[in-house]
C-alpha cells in the first residue's frame, strides 16, 4: 500500500477545493491525480520501479509536487533534493542514495547542467517545464500514458521518501522512511490538527518539514498554498488572501516576521495552527508571537530519523487556567503524540527520572527503517530497539518534554556542563538581538569558554559589555559568554537552524 493513496483519498474529499495555488493559479485535484498518475506510467514503462530511488530537484512548484506522488505511484522511493544548497552538496547528496531519475525545475537547469557528469547514477533526467540539456521535458516524458499506473506492488514495510540527516554533527546519512511511517505521521496530525477545508501555506521547502506537513492536508482535500521563497511580507497578505489555516515557519523566520513594520495590522483569524520547530524557540520570542497571531502557536518535534511529530505543543498547552503559562511550560516541546514513547537515558544507559536530563530516545511508528546502506550506523542508533537522537533532554512532571540541547554541542568549562541552548534562551531575549548561535572554544583556564555569536536586529546595537551585563545575573558566572562576537548574519541551513559546526569553522580564539 503506498501513500500515493492519500492523493486519491484527497481528491474525493475535495469538494472542488483546489489541490495548490501558487502565484494565484489554481491547481485541480483532478488534474493532480491525472498528472501523477501519467507520471506513475511513464517511469513503469521506462523500467524503474520498487526498489529504485527518484529525486525532485525544485523550489517550490505544483508540478514539482506532484511529480513526488508521481514517484510514490510507480513505487519508487522519492528522495527530496534540497534547491538551496551548493551544486557539490546537491550532487553528493543524490549519490550517497543512489539516485537513478532526476526530475527538475528549469531554475535549477544550470546547477543540473553544472553537476550531470558527476552524476554517473543518474539514468534519466526529465526537465520539468522548459527545454533544457537535451532532456526530455515531463509532456514529452508522459505523452502517451494514460492515467493509469502499473499495479501497485509497494507494502507499507517499503521505502517511500529517502531523507537525509544534515551532517551538522558528522557525515550526512541517508535515511529510509517507509510508507508505514508516513501514514503513522498522518494519523497523528489528523488525531491533533483535523478539521474541514484545511488550507496550507508552505513557505518553506516542500523537500523539507512543509513537504511532510502537506501530506495530511492533501489526505483531508485541503489545498497547499506554495510560495517559491520566504518574502515575509507577502506570507502576512496570504494568510488573509487564502484564508489559511495552517503554517509552519522555523524560529529564525519567526523572529523576522515579527520585527516587521505594520505586522500587527494583518487579519490572523483564519489560522488555526502556526506551527515552529526544526530549532529552539526563544521563550521571549514565543510570547511575542502568541501575542501577535492569537492562541495558535503550535510545535513539532522530531528528526529525520524519527520524523516530524515524536512530541506535539498543543496551543492550548501555552497557556495554563486560561492564563499565558510560565516560562517552564513555554520552553517545552510538547507531550509525545499517540504511538510514540519517550524514554530518557544516562550514559550507563539507565532510564532517568523525571526532570532529569539525559538522552532522549524514542520508540514510535514514525521511526527509520534505516540508513541507507550504513548498517553499523544503523546498529549504533537503533540499539536496544530504540532511536537514539542525541539530543538532551528531560520529561517534566506533567509528561512534556524539553530539550536541553544535541549532546555533541555540550561545553564543558571549568568542570561544569553547559548547554548551547540554554545560553541562547537569555541571549535571544535581550531587546537588541535577532538571532545568536552559542558555542565552546579552546581555554587555557576554562577548557572551553562559552562564546556567543550575535546577529543583531536592524538598526540595532548592543555593546559587548552590555550584553555580558544583562547575561552575567540571569546565568551566573560559569554559563555567561566569556568571548562575544557580532556578525551581519549568522549562517544557517535551508531550514533556518543557526550552523554551530559553521561558526566554530569561522572563528576561533587564541588558547
Amino acid at each position: 500500500m503506498s501513500i500515493f493513496s492519500l492523493l486519491e483519498r484527497g481528491a474525493q474529499r475535495s469538494d472542488g477545493r483546489p489541490f495548490a495555488v501558487f502565484d494565484g493559479v489554481e491547481t485541480s485535484y483532478a488534474e493532480a491525480v491525472s498528472l501523477a498518475k501519467r507520471i506513475a506510467s511513464a517511469l513503469g514503462s521506462a523500467g524503474f520501479g520498487l526498489g529504485d530511488h527518484a529525486a525532485v530537484l525544485s523550489p517550490n512548484d505544483p508540478v514539482a509536487f506532484t511529480a513526488a506522488f508521481g514517484i510514490f505511484g510507480a513505487d519508487m522511493a522519492y528522495v527530496p533534493a534540497n534547491p538551496h544548497n551548493p551544486p557539490a552538496a546537491i550532487a553528493s547528496a543524490l549519490n550517497l542514495v543512489n539516485v537513478r531519475v532526476l526530475f527538475y525545475h528549469s531554475a535549477l537547469a544550470a546547477v543540473v547542467d553544472e553537476i550531470r557528469a558527476s552524476l554517473p547514477k543518474v539514468a534519466l533526467f526529465v526537465a520539468l517545464d522548459a527545454p533544457s540539456g537535451g532532456d526530455p521535458t515531463l509532456d514529452q516524458f508522459i505523452v502517451g500514458h494514460q492515467s493509469s499506473p502499473p499495479p501497485a506492488r509497494a507494502t507499507l514495510a517499503d521505502t517511500a521518501f529517502v531523507g537525509q540527516t544534515g551532517g551538522t554533527t558528522g557525515e550526512p546519512k541517508g535515511v529510509l522512511l517507509s510508507h508505514r511511517a508516513v501514514f503513522a505521521f498522518v494519523e497523528k496530525f489528523l488525531a491533533e490538527m483535523s478539521y474541514p477545508a484545511p488550507v496550507l501555506l508552505a513557505a518553506t521547502p516542500l523537500t523539507h518539514a512543509a513537504g511532510m506537513l502537506a501530506m495530511p492536508i492533501v489526505a483531508q482535500g485541503g489545498t497547499i498554498v506554495m510560495m517559491a521563497r520566504p518574502d515575509l511580507p507577502r506570507f502576512l497578505d496570504l494568510i488573509a488572501e487564502q484564508r489559511v489555516t495552517t503554517t509552519f515557519l522555523p524560529p529564525t523566520a519567526i523572529y523576522r516576521l515579527l520585527d516587521l513594520p505594520g505586522a500587527d495590522t494583518h487579519d490572523f483569524s483564519s489560522l488555526r495552527h502556526f506551527i515552529y520547530g526544526a530549532a529552539p524557540m526563544s521563550v521571549s520570542r514565543l510570547k511575542q508571537a502568541l501575542a501577535l497571531f492569537g492562541p495558535v502557536m503550535a510545535q513539532c518535534y522530531g528528526q529525520t530519523e524519527c520524523h516530524t511529530f515524536v512530541t506535539f505543543m498543543r496551543p492550548e498547552d501555552h497557556f495554563i487556567d486560561g492564563r499565558l503559562a510560565d516560562d517552564d511550560r513555554l520552553s517545552a516541546c510538547g507531550r509525545p503524540s499517540i504511538g510514540t514513547r519517550v524514554v530518557i537515558k544516562g550514559d550507563d544507559d539507565s532510564i532517568l527520572a523525571d526532570g532529569i536530563p539525559g538522552e532522549i530516545c524514542l520508540e514510535s511508528d514514525l521511526a527509520m527503517s534505516g540508513y541507507y546502506q550504513n548498517d553499523s550506523a544503523t546498529a549504533e542508533v537503533l540499539r536496544g530497539g530504540l532511536i537514539h537522537t542525541g539530543d538532551i533532554g528531560f520529561v517534566d512532571a506533567d509528561g512534556f518534554l524539553h530539550i536541553v540541547d544535541r549532546k555533541k554541542d555540550l561545553i564543558i568549562t571549568g568542570g561544569f556542563n553547559v548547554y548551547p541552548a540554554e545560553v541562547e534562551q537569555v541571549v535571544n531575549s535581550h531587546p537588541t538581538v535577532a538571532d545568536c548561535g552559542v558555542i565552546g572554544l579552546p581555554d587555557a583556564d576554562w577548557g572551553e569558554a562559552v562564546t556567543v555569536v550575535v546577529e543583531c536586529k536592524q538598526g540595532t546595537a548592543v555593546s559587548e559589555q552590555e550584553l555580558l551585563d544583562y547575561c552575567r545575573p540571569r546565568l551566573g558566572g560559569v554559563k555567561t559568554p566569556k568571548h562575544v562576537f557580532f556578525w551581519p548574519e549568522l549562517p544557517r541551513s535551508p531550514v533556518g537552524k543557526v550552523l554551530r559546526k559553521e561558526i566554530r569553522a569561522r572563528i576561533s580564539v587564541p588558547v
